[in-house]
């Protein structure tokens, strides 16, 4: 059983060997580092959660240090001695398993909890369940009470454990513990960040999910139990058994259309945008790092926004309101990232110590009239207050004959082009990187080997599923700086219609890097005005679909249509002379795979208007 277990760990830690470290080594700290393993909790309900408490010692004695220190939490759903075995080895962006070792020396209690239903903890698991969080709130109250604690609890940790300590800290109550949190790489939405882009079925994350969720959850009881091989065995079985209410639900629906095909109230109790004005009632500080190339690119700004929304009594939702103050109680770290690359180049460790040094201990600033901290692709820096930033005004730009992208609107008749379906496009793209997490790239980089699909490359200006719109060469640059929406006018000769959209940066020798993405299925074309952020007149910068099947509308073959597409958020500047290309297709393969819709999509021809009766266009959002 311990041989198993030894593979399996390192099967899974070789995994990971391909994400670049966040930081050069620090100078020794003033502490070292002891671990208790399988400290156990039962919950109110009765489940048995395991965890691992990192604990500092007196680097001469190796006994446990003086406190109180205040502790840290991770809350993992991937095995507690996989996800802190990354962060000791230094594999990942700093605590992106929930323990840094660097907060550990410097005086803090490190705690890695196994999440209900996974690793060592017995329970059920259902991605974000309400429960889930209810636990989170219970464990930071254990972790308070621990000997040698402060009294004073924060979290940490990447893509799972962000989107739990957003859940956890709304779940605390006032006065709680919980005092601040560092999520990186959150989702203010699983369903329309990760599961569906404009309602098409996205495939290729999911695939992602059922080694993150489901193989690592049956493998890692044998790592976490080597001393207890029937134990380990009895809880493997039951994590599998878990295996019906997440994975094969979700299978079954993106096969059938099933209710979780569809928004509804599943998805809506698992999206932490509905949870944020509590998180601020609570009181809790939160930290956010999100990435341009991640796969909850659409939702870290709108996690940002939100909580300062709900701290000034604004509605979540809503845009932030030009001159509205900002709170430096929530910060956030955007920057060219992807899930497991975030925050490459920067000092995390730096950040984190100063974050929790000053909410926990009451040392330090956090203090700034500008708390979103912008890097864009090439390394130009800067910081703002809201989102959308004030500053940046809606630009559109409209898509015209012959391929032309201006800033002038047709004024007459246009001839229209024309597209067929095809349900595959050229999977070397910045969309299929970015939805396998940055694994592609994240490889290649560790390999030495350059990958084209993640830069610049030669790509086609149209074909039969696809084409392009082009602006003059750049007098000055361009900086985009925030949401972006799309009106495309079109005829379809099938009930369903796919458009995918790239926005490009082309170079005078005719390469284009791909900036952002965004897709919208025909059928869920419908747009919540009330949700939605305005651009220029008649237009949307971040038009809202409601995803729902009550929203679900079928296209009027041959009928003239007004679609509306949301494109994830750029933060680049396009440079003088380069040219700004926007490329409409049919397909983003692998990344969408519209499953059920295909009967009704294939055979499919569309006719793109663009004249002065059918304007298509795009809405940027610009700084001057």
């Amino acid at each position: 059983m311990r041989r198993l277990a030894a593979v399996c760990s390192l099967m899974l830690l070789l995994a990971a060997l391909t994400v670049p470290a966040s930081a050069a080594p620090a100078p020794a700290a003033p502490y070292g580092i002891a671990v208790k393993r399988n400290l156990t909790l039962r919950l109110k309900d009765g489940t048995l959660l395991r965890a691992d408490l990192h604990m500092p010692t007196d680097r001469k004695t190796g006994k446990p240090a003086r406190g109180p220190f205040p502790v840290i939490v991770g809350f993992t759903p991937y095995g507690k001695t996989v996800s802190a075995g990354l962060d000791s080895a230094g594999l990942g962006p700093a605590g992106i398993g929930g323990l840094n070792p660097y907060l550990v020396e410097r005086g803090y209690l490190g705690l890695v909890v196994d999440v209900p239903g996974t690793g060592g903890s017995q329970g059920k698991f259902d991605l974000f369940e309400p429960a889930e969080a209810q636990a989170g709130a219970q464990i930071v109250n254990w972790a308070a009470r621990l000997p040698n604690s402060s009294g004073k609890v924060g979290m940490l940790g990447l893509s799972y454990l962000a989107i739990d300590q957003l859940f956890t800290a709304a779940a605390v109550g006032p006065h709680s513990p919980l005092k601040a949190i560092f999520p990186m790489a959150a989702s203010a939405d699983p369903y329309r960040d990760l599961f569906v882009s404009g309602g098409a079925l996205n495939v290729e994350s999911p695939i992602g999910l059922v080694f993150g969720y489901g193989v690592t959850r049956v493998a890692t009881p044998l790592l976490e139990l080597p001393e207890d091989p029937a134990a380990a065995l009895a809880l493997s079985y039951q994590h599998l058994l878990q295996a019906g209410p997440f994975e094969l639900t979700i299978a079954r629906d993106m096969l059938t259309n099933g209710p979780r095909r569809y928004d509804n109230a599943w998805w809506k109790q698992r999206a932490p945008e509905n949870v944020l004005r509590k998180i601020v009632a609570n009181g809790v500080a939160v930290y956010l790092v999100g990435g341009l190339y991640d796969v909850f690119q659409r939702g870290e700004p709108l996690l940002y926004s939100g909580l300062q929304n709900a701290a000034a009594g604004r509605p979540v939702t809503a845009p932030m309101a030009p001159g509205q103050p900002a709170s430096d109680k929530y910060q956030l770290l955007y920057g060219p990232w992807t899930h497991i690359g975030m925050g490459t180049g920067q000092d995390l460790n730096a950040l984190q110590l100063n974050w929790f040094d000053h909410w926990l201990k009451g040392r330090g600033t956090v203090s700034t009239r500008t708390p979103l901290h912008v890097v864009e692709p090439g390394g130009r820096r800067y910081d703002t207050t809201g989102y959308p930033l004030a500053q940046a005004r809606p630009t559109r730009m409209y898509l015209r004959s012959q391929g032309r992208l201006t800033s002038t609107a047709p004024t007459g008749a246009e001839p229209a082009d024309s597209l067929a379906f095809t349900g595959l496009s050229s999977p070397c793209s910045r969309s299929t990187d970015q939805f396998a997490a940055g694994l592609l790239s994240e490889v290649s980089a560790a390999a030495h080997i350059a990958l084209p699909c993640t830069g610049s490359q030669q790509k086609p200006v149209k074909g039969p599923g696809e084409t392009t719109y082009t602006s003059p060469s750049l007098s000055a640059p361009l900086k985009l700086a925030g949401p972006i929406g799309v009106t495309l006018r079109a005829a379809s000769t099938r009930p369903e219609t796919l458009f995918a959209l790239t926005l490009e940066d082309v170079a005078p020798d005719g390469t284009s890097t791909d900036l952002s993405g965004g897709a919208l299925l025909g059928s869920m074309r419908a747009v919540d005005g009330k949700r939605s952020w305005k651009g220029a007149p008649g237009g949307w910068v971040y038009p809202y679909h409601p995803l729902t099947r009550a929203a679900k509308s079928p296209v009027t073959p041959g009928k003239l249509t007004r679609y509306d597409l949301q494109v994830r958020p750029v933060f680049a500047t396009v440079p003088a002379g380069h040219r700004l290309r926007v490329r409409v297709a049919t397909a983003d393969f692998p990344h969408l795979i519209p499953l059920a819709d295909l009967p009704s999509l294939f055979g499919g021809r569309y006719t793109l208007h663009h004249d002065a009766a059918a304007v298509s266009s795009i809405d940027l959002s610009v700084l001057p």
